[in-house]
């Protein structure tokens, strides 16, 4: 099978390597030329219709999974033209696109997600997903959505995932856990490689008019919990697990764009947060990773990395 995936982030990165190594011809559109191991990549911007074109020549499905900084303003500039130009791509040769999705466009709905919720975004951020999700649902080309939580695996970074920046790290570390939100609020969080199964999976049911799917995720637990869990792996006691004042997000908030969508998105960090297990798990058999497992996946480089450190 030859697949063509648009951006190379801690999504796109784990999707190459799943087909790599599952034996499939990988090419991998980015702005950037990093090498991906097995994978041809083609430097270049997936808005550009020309290139998107030649580099989907021949694939049996595009996986859009670029994104765009943590602003509203990006997303409005960086997103839609290139969903659009990738969907046109898609309908003239007659292949699927499947797309990461957040929980961002459902608002509140969120605290128990089924898939066919309606949006109901209550940020600005929110609004953006709303309606990248309307374009896909009215453009011909055959799109399949799959929805996530908060996202952790071994493509993610302290920059690109929430829970390990501000959970995880620092209770390895035995420091304080300044977290977003209610720290006893259930919060899921979804494995990146159970999303990019999932978005495999996806293919043949994607359908004319969107369909949306959500990705296996395992039960949702709270920061606190998932903070001691993550000092107990790393063999350290546990540090103190306390919630960022509101008001100093909000006097940050002006300062910095990335602060200012995270304090409109506070709410999620507020109440409880869960995904209902949907067709990929209840049709397919599709189960999420045991955090345990997500848990020790993440520790054990670290501590090979600190074992072989002179």
């Amino acid at each position: 099978m030859h697949t063509l995936i648009t951006g190379a982030g801690q999504i796109g990165t784990q999707l190459a390597r799943d087909l790599v190594r599952a034996g499939h011809n990988v090419t991998v559109l980015r702005r950037g030329a990093s090498p991906i191991p097995g994978a041809t990549v083609i430097s270049g911007d997936a808005g550009d219709h020309t290139t998107l074109r030649r580099a989907a020549e021949g694939a049996t499905a595009i996986f859009h999974c670029i994104h765009a900084p943590y602003a509203v303003a990006a997303w409005r500039r960086e997103l839609p033209q290139r969903e659009l130009a990738v969907m046109d791509a898609g309908a003239e040769l007659g292949i699927p696109v499947i797309f990461p999705e957040s929980v961002y466009a459902f608002g509140r709905d969120a605290r128990d997600l089924v898939e066919s919720a309606a949006c109901n975004p209550v940020s600005p951020l929110g609004e953006v997903r709303a309606e990248l999700l309307a374009a896909r649902a009215s453009h011909p080309a055959r799109t399949a959505s799959v929805i996530a939580s908060d996202l952790m695996g071994p493509t993610a970074t302290k920059r690109s995932s929430v829970i390990l920046g501000t959970v995880l790290t620092p209770a390895a570390a035995g420091t304080t856990a300044w977290v977003l939100g209610d720290p006893d609020a259930p919060h899921a969080v979804t494995s990146i490689p159970d999303l990019t199964r999932a978005m495999l999976a996806a293919v043949p049911l994607a359908s004319t008019g969107d369909t949306r799917l959500n990705a296996p995720t395992a039960e949702a637990r709270s920061q606190r919990q998932m903070a001691h869990d993550a000092a107990r792996i790393a063999g350290t006691s546990p540090g103190a697990v306390r919630s960022i004042p509101a008001a100093l997000f909000g006097l940050c908030a002006p300062f910095s764009p990335a602060t200012r969508e995270l304090y409109r998105q506070r709410y999620l960090w507020a109440a409880p947060v869960s995904l209902r297990p949907g067709r990929l798990m209840t049709e397919f058999g599709i189960e999420p990773t045991l955090w345990e497992h997500v848990l020790r996946e993440w520790a054990q480089p670290a501590s090979a990395a600190s074992t072989a450190a002179p």
